[in-house]
């Protein structure tokens, strides 16, 4: 073919190389892993890690609940390997349809491979039915897709708020398959600096700017305490009409927003001294 005299294919090769490796030039062996790949070529020295290096640790800050008017969500935007940053600016929050949200912490190739597959399924369930499943329904599904994984090093915990025909709702589903309702969910490494701060002010009943000011000052103060956390703060709801999200703030300037506005309540700064 004349493809394969472009790119000098020879269907004559050796036949030991072609069960492994696909590949029509001999040089490029493939190797499991990268990084024992570079070194066979001479692209790297180290012994301290032969295998290549140790999984990268997986950090973030992603927290909903529930008030009078549907359910809010908040996000952090930092996405980070280990102790690098990826990036600063990523989304952790999916669209799965017009009334449900999945925010994700975990591996972002693995969430986005699990959001996608649950966007697919609701879709056909609601060509089947007639109507989009409940976010309970939704949370079982996903922890179904799961399930099957359990014990393998996949790495995703989403949280799915909703709206459906029983109301506003919350679910959180781990990579084992385990499945978990409540009014207040807050997922990841700056989740105990979430929690602290949605405690202290939380309550059901709550209008929506009260609302939007918590979920706000959760994930700027866990992305002030927490490596992991930072970049920029995400705020979407979730109502009866479907899902809007808030113009997205950069946390330090949020941080040192919420600071003087402490000063100028209740006249200290922000390690609780008295201002002069």
């Amino acid at each position: 073919m004349a493809l394969q005299s472009v790119c000098g294919w020879d269907p004559n090769l050796s036949k030991e190389l072609m069960p492994r490796n696909l590949c029509p030039f001999p040089v490029l062996k493939f190797a499991n892993s990268p990084y024992i790949l570079l070194s066979r070529h001479g692209f790297s020295d180290s012994t301290r890690y032969p295998e290549g290096p140790p999984p990268p640790e997986h950090g973030t800050t992603t927290l909903a609940f529930i008030y009078s008017g549907g359910v809010v969500a908040a996000t952090d935007t930092r996405s980070s390997a280990g102790h690098l940053v990826c990036s600063p600016d990523s989304r952790k929050a999916t669209l799965i349809h017009s009334h449900l949200l999945a925010s994700t912490s975990g591996s972002a190739a693995d969430c986005q491979l699990f959001g996608r597959a649950l966007s697919r399924e609701c879709r056909l369930y609601q060509l089947r039915n007639g109507y989009m499943p409940s976010v309970r329904g939704a949370a079982k599904m996903l922890s179904m897709m799961m399930m099957p994984f359990r014990g393998t090093k996949i790495c995703a915990a989403v949280t799915l708020s909703g709206w459906d025909r029983n109301g506003p709702c919350i679910c959180y589903v781990y990579n084992d398959g385990t499945r978990i309702s409540s009014n207040v969910i807050s997922v990841g490494s700056g989740s105990p600096y979430a929690y602290s701060v949605i405690d202290d002010g939380y309550r059901v009943d709550m209008e929506e700017e009260e609302a939007r000011q918590l979920a706000r000052r959760a994930v700027c103060h866990a992305g002030r305490r927490d490596a992991y956390s930072g970049g920029s703060v995400d705020v979407y709801w979730i109502r009866e009409g479907g899902c809007e999200r808030d113009p997205r703030e950069d946390l330090v300037q949020l941080y040192e927003k919420l600071v003087q506005e402490e000063t100028e309540k209740w006249g200290t700064n922000e390690m609780g001294k008295s201002k002069k």
